[in-house]
């Protein structure tokens, strides 16, 4: 993957996606996949806004069967099912206990009969799937089992618990930036730093998008991208792209937000219910616990997702309120994830809108432009196959079949990860840190050759970055030479976890700076615009500012 910008600018594309989060990038991939001419223009990174804080889970929807909507809990497990097929290698099974007290609709009885419903809508979770990624059925167990065996649930009233398997993204930064490289294998012009400014409007007369004028972030240059059709996926932004034709999609958005924390975490995700009505899971990733998620129950300005200390003291709050073992304090949060998604009003109350939102503008007489919201990262995929479904209808093009279900990502052709962990240490665990072969095959899946090309004779390039991170040199390398990766922030935040758990600590975020500085040949005045751009992404992502954030993760 390059960043050409010139090849942006030399003719008239099919498809213009605008933002580059998981939305976007299943688009572009899907649209590529099927035969259409794709540009993606991202403002910042691929992944960088709310797809970068989700809670880590690829979840089979068995909330959505509290309220019998069985085509979305049936999409959802469709989708996790999907996700485990052609990414094997960013997943892996992970059980949920969430506790059960005497309650006519959140009791043992209630959720005996969700489960039922559940097998029969999940009848197919495990088709296809790889035998380590079969996920049992839920089921509802006694409440001495759910003390012995999940003994950071809240016992006050405890009758029981109820457990279901999910999927948690080990990697999930390389998970979203998968579909980017996938996209451009099938032809797509990609670019990130990319901020489309404005629609371009046909001169000709008539409301029609040509394309948009856009602006290169990392330089000083504009540059205008034609195409027959405009997808507007730029998250909470999406508005703001569609006011020069004075309209709007009329989305209202809402702040979500997970903690990252140092705390250690066990094998389960465990639920929890605070006194507000609000339920709550603690995640395992990455051998640490994360929280969430917390969604702000007014509606929010889009253009307003930085992070309250307030909002995160009364997370925290109601976290060990559905948690009293728990004793959860701000100096145990590393990193806050937050973002803003669509939302459903009710009155003067918002709640997350569990489905996507689309807009064809040309029922407003705009054509040429078809704008896209939503907040489900399990099921974007499956949105990205009936929005390209609609851009062939638009183009006049004949159908093509979607093949994004069944054909592997990148990397995603490893069918055994235990068995392709153990042939990766057989043959080049010499030298290595003893936790990064695990790591590579869950980033890269049978693309970590890639790295261990880079790392053949360069010692150097072996060696971790931090003390406890499995990342080494050859990944920034790799992320420098082929990832499309221009700055610092891109390599340490997104294209490899060296920083996924909070700031990795100055010694081993100047070793990275040197790294990568030598690969691009930056000036020291450079490296250190560079290490200054990743802490401010630190302090504007932090629970109070830098004292969250300036060690490395226990």
């Amino acid at each position: 993957m390059t960043r050409d910008l010139d090849a942006l600018t030399g003719g008239t594309f099919d498809v213009l996606v605008v933002g580059g989060g998981i939305y976007g990038l299943t688009i572009a991939l899907d649209a590529a996949q099927r035969g259409l001419s794709v540009a993606l223009v991202e403002r910042d990174d691929f992944g960088s806004g709310a797809s970068f804080n989700h809670l880590r889970t690829i979840h089979g929807g068995l909330r959505y069967l509290q309220s019998l909507d069985v085509g979305r809990a049936r999409e959802s497990v469709r989708e996790r099912r999907t996700v485990a097929r052609i990414a094997p290698q960013s997943v892996r099974p992970l059980p949920f206990a969430v506790p059960l007290y005497r309650s006519l609709l959140r009791g043992k009885l209630a959720m005996r009969a969700g489960f039922a419903l559940d097998r029969v809508v999940s009848a197919s979770r495990n088709r296809g799937v790889p035998t380590s990624h079969r996920l049992p059925a839920g089921r509802v167990v006694s409440r001495s089992h759910a003390i012995q065996r999940f003994p950071g649930l809240r016992r006050q009233g405890l009758t029981g618990a109820a457990v279901f398997y999910d999927y948690v993204t080990t990697e999930p930064d390389r998970f979203t930036f998968s579909f980017a490289v996938a996209a451009t294998g099938h032809g797509a012009v990609l670019a990130n730093h990319v901020e489309a400014v404005a629609p371009l409007v046909d001169p000709a007369g008539g409301r029609r998008v040509i394309g948009v004028s856009a602006r290169d972030m990392l330089g000083t240059g504009t540059l205008d991208i034609a195409a027959r059709v405009v997808v507007n996926a730029t998250g909470a932004g999406v508005d703001r792209l569609l006011k020069p034709l004075n309209t709007s999609t009329g989305i209202k958005m809402l702040k979500a937000m997970n903690l990252v924390t140092r705390r250690d975490a066990g094998d389960e995700a465990l639920g929890g219910r605070s006194s507000t009505g609000r339920n709550l899971f603690l995640v395992p990733w990455r051998e640490r616990a994360v929280f969430g998620t917390w969604e702000s129950e007014r509606v929010c300005d889009p253009e307003d997702a930085a992070v309250e200390e307030r909002d995160v003291a009364a997370l925290i709050a109601e976290l060990n309120q559905a948690f009293p073992a728990l004793d959860l304090t701000l100096s145990d949060i590393t990193l806050v994830h937050r973002g803003m998604v669509p939302a459903v009003v009710h009155g003067d109350r918002a709640a997350l809108d569990g489905h996507e939102q689309v807009r064809d503008h040309a029922r407003e007489g705009i054509e040429g432009i078809v704008s896209v919201a939503g907040a489900k990262f399990t099921t974007a995929r499956a949105v990205a196959e009936r929005i390209t479904d609609t851009l062939l209808s638009k183009l006049g093009h004949a159908p093509v079949p979607c093949r994004t279900a069944t054909t592997p990502l990148p990397g995603g052709s490893v069918r055994d990860i235990g068995l392709a962990i153990a042939d990766a240490r057989r043959e080049y665990d010499e030298g290595l840190p003893t936790d990064t072969i695990p790591h590579l095959i869950a980033a890269y899946g049978s693309r970590y050759l890639d790295v261990m090309g880079i790392a053949a004779g360069r010692p150097e390039w072996r060696t971790r970055i931090a003390s406890d991170s499995p990342v080494i040199g050859a990944e920034l390398i790799l992320a420098a030479r082929k990832e499309m990766a221009p700055t610092l922030a891109d390599i340490v935040i997104r294209r490899t976890p060296l920083g996924a758990l909070g700031h990795p600590g100055d010694a081993a975020l100047a070793r990275a700076a040197a790294i990568v500085g030598a690969e691009y040949k930056w000036s020291d005045e450079r490296r250190r615009e560079e290490i200054a751009a990743v802490e401010r992404f630190y302090r504007g992502m932090s629970a109070s500012a830098r004292s969250s954030t300036s060690s490395t993760p226990a």
